[in-house]
């Protein structure tokens, strides 16, 4: 009885943490998927760390982020910071 319990404890507990599901984004080679609450600003060649926006914004609106060490230029592109 013990075991059946315990089996079903640890499946009701995996079904909640993968209910969660949590939006993502499909995002290119070099960026990853990033969910801020609020939405928060990418590191860029000008603010070279993550950053709250010049404006309000939602939640739960996934964003694609440079991987790091890497910036957004004003092209778009992520790049080292060395070369901004």
């Amino acid at each position: 009885m013990r075991s059946v319990l315990i089996a079903f404890i640890v499946t009701f507990a995996f079904a909640v943490v993968a209910a969660q599901n949590f939006p993502t984004k499909s995002c290119p080679p070099g960026e990853h998927s990033v969910l801020y609450c609020p939405q928060m600003a990418e590191p860029t060649c000008s603010n070279p760390s993550v950053h709250k926006l010049n404006r309000p914004s939602a939640c739960g609106i996934p964003q694609c982020f440079c991987d790091n060490p890497y910036v957004r230029d004003r092209y778009g592109r992520c790049v080292p910071l060395t070369e901004c």
